[in-house]
């Protein structure tokens, strides 16, 4: 077989992650991580691009991030209540 044709393997891709929440500040942003962590959700947090300013630290808003095949199950543990039949 010709070297043109051999195929080499992919490499995997990187997980995609989705924002599930955003936070008003870091402690908020931790909390809700907690509340992931204790479902087994592995999450982190990332400052907001709107208010990326280091001299803020802890203040400014965080996007809370999970991988994108988590994200529905993340969902469902930040908002279990399901609405009421009429």
């Amino acid at each position: 077989m010709s070297p043109w044709f051999r195929r080499e393997p992919r490499p995997e891709r990187p997980p995609e992650f989705v924002r599930v929440a955003i936070a008003l500040n870091q402690v908020e942003g931790e909390m809700i991580q907690g509340m992931l962590a204790e479902a087994g959700i592995p999450s982190f947090l990332r400052r907001n691009a709107a208010f990326d300013v280091p001299d803020m630290l802890a203040g400014g808003a965080r996007d809370v991030m999970v991988q994108g095949v988590r994200a529905l199950e993340a969902h469902a543990v930040l908002d279990p209540l399901e609405p009421a039949d009429d």
